[in-house]
Parts: C-alpha cells; sequence; structure tokens
C-alpha cells in the first residue's frame, strides 16, 4: 500500500523552479534514498512532504489521504487545523541540524513532543523515551545536555526523539552532512537498524553506502528532476541516463 504519494510536484521561489514535476510512489516498509548533486531539489521535495515548504504544483497524499492540492499556488484542500496536524504526525523528520534544546537533557528533549503534542504523561513519555534513547545506543546519556554530546550523539538523540511520536514514516534530510567523518558511521548504523526494522523511510543522502546497503529503491535527482529511478545493485552498477552516469562517475572520483 502506498503510503507516500505525490503527483507531479512543483515548488517555485520566486522565479527559480526548485521542484519540476516530481512524481514519487513510496510503499509501507519501503526505503527510499534519493541521491543527486547539491542543489537538485532533493531536500525541498522532502521539505514539501511533510508540509514545511507549501508546494505550487501537485498532490500530496500521505497513507491515502490527500493533504496538499494545488494549481499555480491556489490551494484545493482545505483541511481543518486538527486533521492536518493527525496527517502530518503520521511522519517524522530528522535534519541536518539537531535543532535540540540547549537547556534539556538528552531525556528530556526525547520527552517534550509526546508530552506537549500527544499529552502522554510524563511517566510514560519518560519511559519510552529512555528505550528509544537505549535503542540508539545512548543509554548512559540520557541525563547529558546537548553541548556535552558529540555531533553523532546529538544527532541520536534527534532520532530517538523523532520516533517518540511513533511516526509511520520518518523523512532524514541529510543526517550525516554536519558531522564529522569519524561521527558518522554510528548515525548510519541506527539508520540501517531502523530500515531493517520494517519502518518506512525516505532518505535524502551523500552516503552512498547506506544507499546501497539500505535502500529498496535509488532516486536520482538532477535540476529539480527525478531523472532516474532504479534498485541500488543497478543503479550503482549500470545508471542508465547520462546524468547519473556523470554522476557516479564524480562520486568514483571522489573516492
Amino acid at each position: 500500500m502506498a503510503i507516500i504519494r505525490a503527483v507531479n510536484i512543483h515548488k517555485k521561489f520566486a522565479t527559480v523552479e526548485a521542484v519540476r514535476n516530481v512524481s514519487l510512489t513510496v510503499e509501507q516498509g519501503e526505503v527510499i534514498a534519493v541521491v543527486g548533486p547539491s542543489g537538485s531539489g532533493k531536500s525541498t521535495f522532502l521539505r514539501c512532504i511533510n508540509g514545511l515548504e507549501t508546494i505550487t504544483d501537485g498532490e500530496i497524499y500521505i497513507d491515502e489521504e490527500l493533504l496538499e492540492k494545488r494549481t499555480h499556488g491556489r490551494a484545493h484542500v482545505h483541511l481543518s487545523k486538527e486533521d492536518r496536524t493527525r496527517i502530518l504526525l503520521k511522519t517524522g523528520m530528522v535534519f541536518q541540524r539537531f535543532n535540540l534544546f540547549p537547556h534539556k537533557t538528552a531525556l528530556e528533549n526525547v520527552m517534550l513532543a509526546p508530552v506537549n503534542v500527544k499529552n502522554e504523561s510524563r511517566v510514560a513519555a519518560a519511559q519510552k523515551a529512555r528505550s528509544l534513547l537505549e535503542k540508539v545506543g545512548l543509554g548512559d546519556k540520557l541525563g547529558e545536555y546537548p553541548a556535552r554530546l558529540s555531533g553523532g550523539q546529538q544527532q541520536r538523540v534527534a532520532i530517538a526523539r523523532a520516533l517518540a511520536m511513533e511516526p509511520e514514516i520518518m523523512l532524514f534530510d541529510e543526517p550525516t552532512s554536519a558531522l564529522d567523518p569519524e561521527l558518522v558511521e554510528d548515525v548510519l548504523h541506527v539508520m540501517i537498524d531502523l530500515a531493517k526494522s520494517g519502518m518506512t523511510m525516505l532518505v535524502v543522502t551523500h552516503e552512498m553506502g547506506f544507499a546501497r546497503e539500505a535502500a529498496d529503491r535509488v532516486v536520482f535527482m538532477a535540476e529539480g528532476e527525478v531523472v532516474e529511478v532504479a534498485p541500488p545493485e543497478v543503479f550503482f552498477k549500470s545508471p542508465e541516463s547520462p546524468r547519473a552516469q556523470q554522476f557516479m562517475r564524480s562520486i568514483l572520483q571522489q573516492g
């Protein structure tokens, strides 16, 4: 069953069309890696999916519910605030920057949204937060403040924070790009374990190893468009489009 369906998505900033006619269907339990050169519209497309950016044209369905439909910026769907929030809470997002509250501990950061948004009791939220922090390898860091955590540890707290809302879909926007190289592996390990657990994931990434190991499909974007979609074993060995071939040559040269 399609849990995300984006149909002919366009996103324009003034005169710049950052995303052009992008359509993508993500099935439940599927892991999609979105790759491509910088400035290709990958992150903008992801932000359109969870409502952080307003599309100019197209349709977005989450779990078969129509979240957004626009033509030349004009909305055709007018959901109540409650319904829109209910649909969007099916997605959890992890950003490039961790955006943790510096005055709250790791445990408190993970507890915050379940208590304030879902009205969970503090006891239940704390129990869940402990379990999630243990799951991402930070069971010994519950009382630490972000300033005392490495970048990789902060990003793992951010993943636990997103999971605490019990989303059906996890969206990752280049979650390792702000990390020092030696800190990337621990975050990718958590993401791979999450993928193996059956979580639906849409991941914008420059980590080709993750895309090769964890993704069911690779979506290659360039200049705001989806150029190629293929299983990783096909994409990384013999991409079809000249633009994807050029991209892979560049990746191999950097490697």
